[in-house]
């Protein structure tokens, strides 16, 4: 097949190369040819017309915007560092000395920077032709950079300091100063426009494209009208609203809808009435607060963190250890130390407390340390998916929660549902994954019908343990509450399931870069969460080595169990599940460069926190550390730290789960 000629010449597979890498030029040479020329295709231009067409093809290159972008962001430094040193009196004629030093310097860097203004207007006007100047904005800025020139040349030319000429310089520097803000404007949609490109990464979606041709066709259009219509685009499909369907009463038989028919229409087919925001409850002053810490030390400790027999030392020890629940470093290994095997009920306690969820819910302490407990007993023994990593999950969650941007669209409500979620969101997980029970034919994949398979699982049987009645932690909730508790941890737990990883990034990352988290409102705050617990799902690459690399330790050891098990059923082993032949090093520098980086990079363009920082520079140092630095990380960290393979912080995994009475631990047993 290599060998086959096809009709461009190049063997097939080069040709499909060659196309590639030519494609930004094609894309490029073809947009610059309709701006120019509208419709007319670029083989019947004349050469004089191609080479115009060669021309503004330039400014469609990202590094010719950088650095425009760039050219006018330090000119502006220097515009107003020169008004900085202006003197205040227009009247007076004399300049003091720090002004003709400005002013000598000035001259020179207003005559280079106008300069190549003048040259980019001259080489754009050739390019572009009339068209270029039937923008009003255009016009403007080809008046300013013009007359800016013509004072700047006087300036420089002229050594007399007149009345006449320093007032007409200084006239100069006010046009200066509406020629930077006018330019500063324009790079501003510029940068908007290479958000998209910047955060793609190793993710494509057509959806990057589309909104950075339309951003395009909005800065360059003529008319204000089309400007707000493509605006208006541009936040719909940003805003992933495209195919939202909105019931609109007043459109269907006059407006006169019985109540009747509009509840069938909204129960049977899911049809939202149209809503701008949640109401009440995202009043700014109240919603940062819904959710700020409203206990103090005190108040957690008489919890007791759910822990039968609890002495006063472990009780001093989870007190200290509590304190830093907010970090994001914070580490559930020493928690599982301190609470004996037990982190999930105290955890859960202490931020329930610390949020006065207790009072605000009507959810009994001692309901919610025995659902917890139960969850707990419900995370099986193995390395990875067991209790130390839904506390992780849980605190880290937390941790990102509590950033300003986040809180914003948060409220209590959604606090007390996220904290649950994550709580249970690997409930019963075997240590084996989805693809593995689909393959098998397991009980729990044919009644999922082989769709996120665990994930469903997990909150499915779950939701028995909270709602149980002899503690059902959710049975004061009005109606209303109940609902969007449900909705948003059915929601968040779904969205673990890897395999809708590229398709929901991409979702979250045009939202983020297209603004359309600016609004609030339920789904936007729906998706904050499904996405929060995502990126908590696989947060150990974005802590510390401390952390990462104990994670690192289990994960590996349980995707070599799940080989161990295809190799003794036949199956062909997973990728990186053989212990026999996978480089461990290999693998955890991969995931984290592929998955975890650009995943943490878009929480960050949406969060920008200190957490959320600290998260992607910790990504960048550990897959550097992965995949360039020595072989056998994992040894020489347990070697330095004094430990072994065999040490508590690699083996321990809670309580045997197989012996809970309270527990049906998934069957592998193939159904036919």
């Amino acid at each position: 097949a290599r060998g086959r000629v096809g009709p461009s010449g190049q063997q097939d597979g080069e040709g499909e190369d060659l196309e590639t890498e030519k494609a930004p030029n094609v894309v490029r040479l073809e947009t610059a040819c309709a701006k120019v020329f509208g419709k007319r295709p670029y083989e019947s231009l004349n050469t004089f017309e191609r080479v115009r067409v060669q021309v503004a093809s330039w400014f469609e290159i990202p590094v010719v915007d950088i650095s425009i972008i760039t050219m006018v962001l330090i000119y502006s430094v220097a515009i107003f560092f020169d008004l900085g040193v202006e003197g205040n009196d227009c009247d007076d004629t004399t300049f003091t000395w720090e002004e003709q030093y400005s002013n000598e310097y000035m001259k020179w860097i207003d005559l280079v920077f106008l300069s190549l203004f003048m040259l980019e207007l001259t080489v754009k006007s050739f390019a572009y032709g009339h068209k270029y100047f039937k923008s009003s904005v255009t016009m403007f800025d080809t008046t300013i950079v013009v007359v800016s020139f013509v004072f700047t040349v006087i300036s420089v030319t002229s050594d007399n300091q007149s009345s006449t000429i320093v007032r007409v310089l200084r006239l100069g520097r006010i046009i200066r100063v509406l020629l930077i803000l006018n330019k500063l404007n324009k790079s501003r949609e510029g940068l908007k426009k290479m958000k998209y490109k910047k955060l793609e990464g190793g993710v494509e979606a057509p959806v990057y494209k589309v909104i950075a041709l339309l951003q395009d066709m909005a800065v360059r259009s003529e008319s204000a009208a089309d400007k707000r219509h493509l605006d208006w685009i541009i936040d719909v499909i940003g805003s992933d609203r495209l195919y939202t369907a909105v019931f609109n009463a007043s459109a269907v038989g006059g407006g006169n809808l019985d109540s009747e028919t509009t509840e069938w229409l909204n129960s049977q087919y899911a049809i939202k009435e149209k809503q701008a925001t949640r109401g009440s409850v995202l009043d700014p002053t109240k919603k940062r607060n819904s959710i700020a810490p409203s206990s103090t030390p005190e108040d957690i400790r008489t919890a007791h963190y759910g822990l039968v027999n609890i002495t006063p030392a472990q009780e001093r020890q989870l007190d200290q250890i509590m304190e830093n629940v907010h970090k994001w470093d914070f580490s559930c290994f020493e928690l599982f130390e301190a609470s004996e095997g037990m982190p999930l009920a105290p955890l859960v306690l202490a931020i329930f407390k610390r949020h006065n969820l207790f009072d605000h819910f009507r959810v009994q302490p001692h309901h919610l340390a025995k659902a917890m407990t139960r969850v707990q007993a419900g995370y099986c023994y193995v390395p990875y998916h067991n209790r130390i990593h839904a506390a992780d999950v849980t605190q880290t969650l937390y941790s990102l929660l509590m950033c300003d941007t986040v809180g914003s669209h948060v409220n209590e409500i959604d606090l007390f549902s996220a904290i649950l979620a994550a709580a249970v969101h690997d409930y019963g997980h075997p240590g084996f994954n989805n693809p593995y029970h689909v393959k098998n034919r397991l009980e729990v994949a044919i009644t999922y019908n082989d769709v996120s398979v665990l994930e469903n699982m997990h909150i499915a049987r779950a939701w028995r343990i909270l709602t149980d009645p002899e503690h059902n932690i959710l049975g004061n909730l009005k109606s209303d509450d109940f609902n969007t508790v449900r909705s948003n941890m059915i929601t968040m737990i779904l969205g673990t399931d890897m395999s809708g990883h590229f398709d929901e990034l991409a979702r979250f990352m045009t939202k983020t870069t297209s603004n359309g988290f600016d609004e609030q409102s339920p789904e936007n705050t729906k998706m904050i969460l499904k996405m929060a617990l995502h990126v908590c799902d696989v947060s150990n690459p974005a802590k510390s080595p401390d952390l990462c690399i104990p994670w690192a330790a289990r994960v590996m050891e349980e995707f070599f169990m799940q080989g161990d098990k295809e190799k003794e059923v036949g199956n062909s082993v997973s990728p990186f599940m053989d212990r026999e032949t996978t480089v461990v090093e290999k693998c955890q520098g991969g995931f984290i460069k592929i998955i975890v980086t650009p995943l943490y990079e878009a929480w960050h363009a949406f969060a920008k926190s200190d957490q959320s920082n600290v998260a992607v520079e910790n990504c960048k140092m550990n897959q550097e550390a992965w995949m360039n630095g020595p072989e056998g990380r994992i040894e020489t960290w347990l070697k330095d730290k004094g430990l072994t393979k065999e040490s508590p912080i690699i083996t321990k995994h809670g309580a045997d789960a197989m012996a809970q009475t309270d527990f049906q631990p998934v069957r592998l047993r193939r159904r036919s």
